[in-house]
């Protein structure tokens, strides 16, 4: 897994840690390219992207923002325990269909907020 991390504005936390991330994406044996992006802002949502002429793999995007520092530990919980799991459970989705399926040749989206 790659990821860029945007530095933040005094009083704002990223509820998502890269290695929560990691842990989720190993435990599910899960074997595709991912990227994480953290930047200000309040959202959490990843992108299938299929193989295209320029990048011939299948790859996640995943952007997650970030919440008042006084949230950070409720919305951690929140994100480990109920976002994380759904995005799994997406991704695997997507990668037991077969790969002629017409859903994982073409791009999808999973918001959380």
């Amino acid at each position: 897994m790659k990821s860029a991390t945007a530095k933040l504005p005094k009083g704002q936390s990223y509820p998502l840690r890269p290695s929560k991330l990691e842990e989720a994406l190993a435990s599910a044996a899960l074997s595709i390219d991912v990227y994480l992006t953290r930047t200000p802002g309040r959202f959490f949502n990843a992108h299938f992207w299929p193989p295209t002429p320029d990048i011939p793999y299948e790859r996640i995007y995943v952007q997650a923002g970030s919440v008042p520092s006084d949230e950070a530990s409720s919305a951690r919980a929140e994100i480990e325990s109920i976002a994380l799991p759904a995005l799994v459970r997406w991704m695997a989705g997507i990668l037991a269909l077969d790969e002629k399926s017409p859903a994982r040749r073409e791009r999808s989206e999973f918001k959380f907020y």
